[in-house]
Parts: structure tokens; C-alpha cells; sequence
């Protein structure tokens, strides 16, 4: 049979009428298999022993071979193998050309590193790592798997199509979907298979919060937010605009940042638990931390601030400017206070921000106290106090307004002084005013042995209603008002109306001032124009003397004498019995009468004559020892001299005495 068999059966068991084992059959089997094993057994390759090569098989001679192919003699009239008889491998070095291939089975495919297996048990071409299933004459799509992640790629020059009235992607075992498109309707993304954005008829809805690293959007195309689109975000060819039309705007984060488009400079920075930073030009002008706020620089407010903490100038001299123009300042001095300056005057207005002020509420109130750290109690009460407080209801014609002064040693500030609406000064305790107290209703100086002066100012006059001095007793009191006192009771002189009088029988009224003083009285009537046994005119102070003595009406120089006028007439023409006449004209007039008179003296009158010369005629009486009276005759006529010396000497020194 060929050079490779040799008969297993040497005892020749296999022979009629004998039992065959089956250890004879096998070893026989053996023997053939190896003598035709495709590399030691029978070859039909023509050399010796081996026998020609079989070129055509098959019991109608339907396959023909050749060195290299075997091939059915007729086409397409021959299967390999059948559904139930089939062929174990198959192992192509070449090219599989195949109409039409059916398998039960698994059908592997080996390329030079990755193969591409149909598993019959699982329905599925299977794809090893990096094996590709290629699409296209170029390749243009692929799908592989690369040890790490699936790929569906595509390299070509058109579009990458999935078709289908609803097509979706789903969970690998289809329990969630992940997307999902639709027909004439909606582009749907899932979460954990619950929709998270679907498309609309006019744009898109989301379900939930969107993170995106970047949109990109047109001049006023707009990224609205919101049932009602209450937030949008959107460019208006000039602007970025964030606006919001219902509730508040709220950005969040723990910390926040606005900076330059270049990201070089910060304009805001915001800290959770921490600062809010406000920049200009990248330097850092303010921050806020627990106790408030800080600022590096000047603050400049345009209209209002409200601040419902503390405002600290950190700076010695740091200036607080206010006003369009800076006219008012306020400047921090070291270790001093502040100072206040305006451009015209320093005003300051305290004004309440009540609309309706009613009687007893405070208008404005500025109040003086200790630091919160003092000793004791009362350290951190109010000190002192100045409140402006209303009396009335106020209106369109009332505001009537008081201002109160409060202090105390002790406990809390309590009122001292009230200067009300109409101008009424009510003092609580004791005024020092330089030299004089006012305590309770008493009036007293502070100065050793001191005066207490109450001057009128011009006509004006210090008016007292009512007086009680001393309990009753004046001791060196001086009293000089004009009445002003309905009455008062000194001692025994009791003032009353207009009259001063004594309560002593018979007693005296004395106005007696002190060494070289005067009682000054500007306008006197005494005793209705009666003055009875008073000195008037002397040279001693203390009988009365008076620089000018003025009437208006009468003055009463004894009991039934009055002088109504004085009159300066040189001719004594008015015919008064009331009228007094100057010493100038009672000169003027004796001068008209007797001539010129150069001497009139106790002894003697002197006449001078017509003309002034050295001749004169002298009128002398020598001192009478008794009663005497010259008469002359009542008729004109001339006196001689001559005659009167000569004849008649004797008889006119008799007369004369």
C-alpha cells in the first residue's frame, strides 16, 4: 500500500473463523493512520514507492487536483462537508473567495496580529483587541476596540450617519438609556436614565444644573435661565449683560474672583469665612474682616452711605471731605479730637426722622460719655447731654423747641438747664457767672466783701415784682430802682407803689452813700412839689447838694411859695409872682436903671457914669447901728452933690445914721 505500512496482524488473528479483539483491529488502524500521516505517511508525490500523484478524487472523479489547487471538475454543482457531516478546521494560507458562507459554528478569521471570530454559541462576530471591522474603499470607517476603549471612526469625507425614526443609545445590557433621537421630535441626554436636556421647538431644556467649559453665543443671542426666563446672560454688540427679572441675583462660591479679561489684574476678590477685597489698578483699597471694614485711601461719596457700624481714620491727619466742592472737612489731630472746617461757617444739623414730632419727643440729642472699659457703674452711662426736645405737636406754623443741658456726678445725666422755645432760661442747680452765683433763688458774689450791681442799660430800669430782702432787715443796703417792687418791707422803710416810707413814728428816711459817693436821683418830685425843713443845696453831702436842681412843674421853696419858671428877661418885663429872674438879667436890669455899675458891694454901690473914666460916684453907708431909711421924695428932679455936701451933710449923716 505504500513504503510507510507494514501489517499490525503478524499472529494473522485476522483470518476466518477466528475471534477478533478489538486490540487487533486498533493496532491495524494505527498502522494505516501512520502510513498515510500528511508528513510520514503515503504521499502519492510520485517518487519511488509512493506511487503516481492522485489528481482526480472523489467517486466520480469530481474533484481534480494539482500541485497547487484542488478544485470541483464542474462549477458550483459540489458542497464541502453537509449540516451534519462537516468538516473539523479549515486552514487557508491564502484568500477565502466565497459566495456565500453559512456556518453553525464559530468562524475565525487571522490576520497578522488580530482575529476576528464568529462564536456561533454567542450569535456574534467577534472582534479581538485592535481588530477593526473597516468600512469603505479608503477605510473611511472603523469600529474596534483597542484593549481600553470602543471606537466608531471616521476618516472620510462625509458625514458619520445613524438612521432611523428613533434611534438610542443605551446601557450595554439596555437596562438605561443614555441618549435618545427622535423623528420629528426631541434630542434627549439622560442621567442615570433620567432625561437632563431635551431639544424644543425653540431650543433646548435642561433638567437640573448645567457645567460647561465653554458657550459661544452671538451679538443678543441669549442664555435665558428660569421657568420664565428670569435670568439672562447675553452681548449687545457692546456690552456683557447679566439680567435679572424676578427674585434676587445670587452669585455663589467659596471663593469668588472678578478679574481682567487678561486675568492680570483683580478687581474684586471674595473669601467664604473671610475678606471681600475691592481693587483699583490691582492695589487693594478695600477689605472687609470681623470688626467692619477697611479702606486704603480716600473715600469719596457722591450721594448717601449708610453704615450700621464703625468708621475708624487710621491715619494722624486723615481728612473726612464733604461736598461737591470739599468745603467741610474733618481732620484727624493726633492724640486731640477733630477738627471742623467749612468754607463759610461750620453748621451742624441734627434732624429726626420723624414725620409726625409730638410734644416731648427729641429732635436731636448729643451726648458725653466714659469708655465701655471704666470702673463702676455709672462710668458707662451718659456723662452729659444736650437734647433738643419738642413742646408742642409741630405743624406748618409750630415748632416750638426747647434745649436741654444734662449732667450729673453720679449715675446717668440729668437736666441742669432748659433755655424753651420762647427763650426762657430754667436753671436746675447752681450758675457761677465770673463773679456771681445763683443758687436756687439766691443771688450772692463770690468775691470777698463783693458788690452785686443790677445796671439798667440808657431809660431802661431794673424791675423787681416783688422783693424780700434780708428776712426784713437792709443792712448798708443801697436801693435805687424805680418801683418796681408792688411793695417792700426793709427794716422800718416800706416801699410800696411809688412811695418809700418809714413804719417808725415820726422816723426819718436817710439816703446816705459812702465816702465820697452821691445819690443819684434822675428825676425827683418830693411832697407833691413840698419840700418842709430839708436842706437843698449846701456844701454838705450829707445835707443834700445837688450839681443841677430840675422842676418840671412846681418847686416849693417854703410853705405857700412856689416857682413856677425862672426867667432870663434884662428888662423885667413879665409881672410874676411865681417867676424867679436870673442874676443876669437882675444885673442887666439894675444896670438899665442906676447906670453902670462897676462894683456893688456891702458898704456901697459904685457908679461908674456915662463914660468910663478916673471919675466915679460912689453910694456908701457906713454900718447902722439901728434901723435907718433913706427916702426919696416922689417927684423928678436932679440931686445935687454939690449941694447935698455943702448945706446938707450934717442932716444926711443923721439920716443915714
Amino acid at each position: 500500500m505504500g513504503t510507510g505500512y507494514t501489517r499490525n496482524d503478524t499472529a494473522n488473528n485476522i483470518a476466518d473463523g477466528n475471534i477478533i479483539n478489538a486490540a487487533d483491529f486498533d493496532g491495524e488502524y494505527d498502522a494505516i493512520e501512520a502510513a498515510f500521516n500528511s508528513s510520514s505517511g503515503h504521499t502519492h508525490d510520485g517518487t519511488s514507492g509512493e506511487g503516481a500523484p492522485v489528481t482526480v478524487l472523489g467517486p466520480a472523479q469530481d474533484f481534480v487536483a494539482s500541485t497547487t489547487e484542488i478544485k470541483p471538475k464542474t462549477n458550483n454543482t459540489l458542497d464541502i462537508g453537509t449540516s451534519l457531516l462537516k468538516f473539523k478546521d479549515a486552514h487557508l494560507a491564502g484568500t477565502a473567495n466565497l459566495v456565500n458562507l453559512t456556518t453553525t459554528g464559530d468562524v475565525t478569521l487571522t490576520g497578522a496580529a488580530n482575529n476576528v471570530v464568529f462564536d456561533a454559541s454567542d450569535n456574534a462576530l467577534e472582534f479581538a483587541d485592535s481588530a477593526k471591522a473597516t468600512f469603505g474603499a479608503d477605510a473611511d470607517l472603523q469600529i474596534f476596540h483597542d484593549a481600553s476603549n470602543s471606537i466608531v471612526r471616521d476618516s472620510g469625507t462625509g458625514i458619520l450617519a445613524l438612521d432611523g425614526s428613533t434611534v438610542e443609545i443605551r446601557k450595554n445590557d439596555g437596562s438605561e438609556t443614555m441618549a435618545q433621537f427622535v423623528e420629528d421630535g426631541a434630542v434627549s441626554l439622560y442621567h442615570d436614565n433620567s432625561v437632563k436636556l431635551a431639544t424644543t421647538a425653540t431650543g433646548v431644556t435642561i433638567t437640573g444644573s448645567l457645567a460647561m467649559d465653554g458657550l459661544s453665543l452671538g451679538d443678543n443671542e441669549k442664555v435665558q435661565l428660569g421657568t420664565g426666563t428670569d435670568l439672562e446672560l447675553y452681548h449687545d454688540g457692546t456690552d456683557s449683560i447679566i439680567e435679572n427679572n424676578t427674585g434676587e441675583l445670587f452669585i455663589q462660591g467659596d471663593n469668588v474672583t472678578l478679574r481682567s479679561d487678561a486675568g492680570t489684574e483683580t478687581f474684586i476678590a471674595m473669601d467664604v469665612n473671610g475678606a471681600v477685597e475691592l481693587y483699583h489698578n490691582n492695589v487693594k483699597k478695600f477689605d472687609t474682616d470681623a470688626d467692619g471694614v477697611n479702606v486704603t485711601g480716600q473715600i469719596d461719596v457722591s450721594t448717601n452711605a449708610n453704615i450700621s457700624g464703625n468708621i475708624s481714620v487710621l491715619s494722624d491727619g486723615g481728612v473726612i471731605k464733604l461736598g461737591a466742592s470739599e468745603e467741610i472737612t474733618l481732620t484727624h489731630e493726633h492724640n486731640v479730637g477733630v477738627q471742623a472746617k467749612a468754607a463759610s461757617g461750620f453748621e451742624l444739623n441734627l434732624q429726626t426722622g420723624d414725620t409726625s414730632v409730638e410734644s416731648g419727643n427729641v429732635l436731636g440729642k448729643i451726648t458725653f460719655n466714659a469708655p465701655d472699659e471704666g470702673s463702676g457703674t455709672d462710668a458707662i452711662l451718659d456723662g452729659a447731654a444736650i437734647e433738643a426736645i419738642a413742646e408742642d405737636t409741630f405743624s406748618t406754623t409750630n415748632n416750638t423747641t426747647a434745649l436741654v443741658f444734662k449732667t450729673n456726678t453720679s449715675g446717668a445725666a440729668t437736666e441742669r438747664m432748659r433755655i424753651k422755645g420762647d427763650g426762657t432760661i430754667i436753671m436746675d442747680t447752681q450758675v457761677d457767672i465770673d463773679n456771681i452765683t445763683i443758687d436756687g433763688n439766691t443771688i450772692s458774689s463770690t468775691n470777698t466783701d463783693g458788690n452785686i450791681a443790677i445796671t439798667p442799660n440808657g431809660a431802661g430800669e431794673v424791675d423787681i415784682t416783688k422783693v424780700d430782702i434780708d428776712s426784713g432787715a437792709i443792712d448798708a443796703v443801697t436801693l435805687g430802682t424805680n418801683s418796681a417792687v408792688t411793695e417792700l418791707q426793709v427794716d422800718n422803710i416800706n416801699v410800696n407803689g411809688n412811695a418809700i416810707t418809714s413804719t417808725d413814728t415820726d422816723g426819718n428816711i436817710a439816703l446816705t452813700p459812702n465816702g465820697t459817693g452821691e445819690v443819684d436821683i434822675s428825676k425827683v418830685d418830693i411832697a407833691a412839689g413840698e419840700i418842709d425843713g430839708t436842706t437843698i443845696g449846701a456844701n454838705s453831702a450829707a445835707a443834700g447838694t445837688f450839681t443841677n436842681l430840675t422842676a418840671s412843674t412846681n418847686l416849693t421853696l417854703a410853705s405857700g411859695a412856689t416857682v413856677t419858671a425862672i426867667l432870663d428877661e434884662d428888662n423885667m418885663a413879665t409881672d410874676s409872682a411865681t417867676a424867679l429872674a436870673t442874676q443876669q438879667s437882675i444885673k442887666a436890669y439894675i444896670a438899665t436903671q442906676v447906670g453902670a455899675a462897676s462894683n456893688i458891694t456891702d458898704t456901697g454901690i459904685t457908679f461908674e457914669g456915662s463914660s468910663a473914666d478916673d471919675h466915679e460916684t460912689v453910694f456908701a453907708i457906713t454900718n447902722p447901728t439901728a434901723d435907718r431909711t433913706f427916702t426919696f421924695a416922689d417927684e423928678s428932679g436932679t440931686v445935687s452933690t454939690r449941694s447935698f455936701a455943702e448945706e446938707s451933710a450934717t442932716a444926711l449923716a443923721i439920716a443915714l445914721g
